[in-house]
């Protein structure tokens, strides 16, 4: 299952990166809280886009 997230994102390098800026600025940084609500929006799209497009658990 890890190497299947692994290469999920590798082969998404753009969506990647931005994943992780967002969640790092989330993270490390305080910004406004409008902002900071539309940053959280816009990660928990890309986490469902990337739980649909993995589709970790095919039955």
């Amino acid at each position: 299952m890890f190497k299947k997230i692994l290469t999920g994102l590798i082969d998404q390098p753009l969506f990647t990166s931005l994943f992780v800026a967002d969640f790092a600025l989330l993270l490390f940084h305080r910004p406004p809280f409008l902002f900071s609500l539309m940053m959280v929006g816009a990660l928990v799209a890309m986490s469902m886009y990337m739980g649909q497009k993995l589709e970790l658990f095919r039955k």
